[in-house]
């Protein structure tokens, strides 16, 4: 519900970036992206590198 608000705002993005956590992983996740034919890229997952440039992106 949460990406389907978000792309109803943002629009569709070509490609989505996540962790490897298991909201992100699941197999309903995949297909909801799969869908939308929408590029799926996971991260490090408790990478601070990785956090510190997403956080640094959204301004937090």
């Amino acid at each position: 519900a949460h990406w389907r608000m978000a792309f109803a705002i943002l629009g569709i993005p070509f490609a989505v970036k996540t962790d490897n956590g298991p909201a992100y992983v699941s197999h309903k996740a995949r297909q909801f992206l799969q869908m939308w034919e929408i590029s799926h890229n996971f991260g490090t997952p408790h990478s601070p590198t990785g956090q510190a440039i997403v956080e640094c992106a959204h301004g937090t």
